[in-house]
């Protein structure tokens, strides 16, 4: 059975590196559900995503019509149920702990499609001890981008002991689809 097309994403956590690819996927028409652990964190998520927007008007990137256009797909949540409810694609970018992201992760678990991809954002932490306990570690993959994910077109993405083929390769063309460079690691 072929996987449902990915139309919707989530970014959890909004700090400076789920900002910039809840901008990135903004940007390139796909709605998002940005979500944080408070509304002070999401003001200021809320807040890069505006500045980041504006920038690329202001380099002749995007017009003010078309950003504002991408700024209406986004909704900000600090319900993780609603944040994953009815996404393909979750971007993961919260703390570099592993409790942190596999409290997270079981949090997902409950909530998100069994398809939904869940990319982790990491940069120095093992998608396979981050999914040990998942219910689904077939999903979960990394993806490291390099900063800022918005502007700098290239994302490393590795798998984990238990990451399916066809996540790495859902993963792959959903990034080129937006206008990443992904590149493959062959091992974690």
């Amino acid at each position: 059975m072929k996987k449902p097309e990915i139309k919707k994403a989530a970014v959890l956590g909004g700090g400076m590196i789920g900002s910039s690819w809840a901008t990135n996927f903004l940007w390139k028409g796909i709605p998002v559900h940005i979500y944080d652990i408070g509304d002070e964190a999401l003001k200021i998520a809320r807040d890069r995503i505006v500045g980041n927007m504006k920038y690329l008007v202001g380099k002749g990137i995007l017009t003010a019509d078309k950003m504002n256009v991408a700024l209406s797909l986004a909704k900000y949540t600090t319900d993780i149920e609603e944040a994953v409810k009815g996404v393909q694609f979750i971007q993961e970018s919260v703390l570099e702990h592993y409790d942190v992201k596999q409290a997270l992760l079981a949090e997902v678990d409950k909530h998100a499609a069994t398809d939904t991809i869940y990319a982790s954002s990491t940069s120095g932490l093992l998608i396979t001890e981050i999914a040990k306990d998942s219910k689904h570690p077939e999903r979960c993959i990394g993806a490291h981008p390099y900063n800022p994910p918005h502007l700098i077109p290239l994302v490393e993405i590795n798998k984990g002991q238990k990451t399916a083929e066809e996540t790495v390769e859902r993963t792959y063309a959903f990034y080129k689809s937006i206008g990443k460079e992904p590149i493959v690691l062959r091992k974690e």
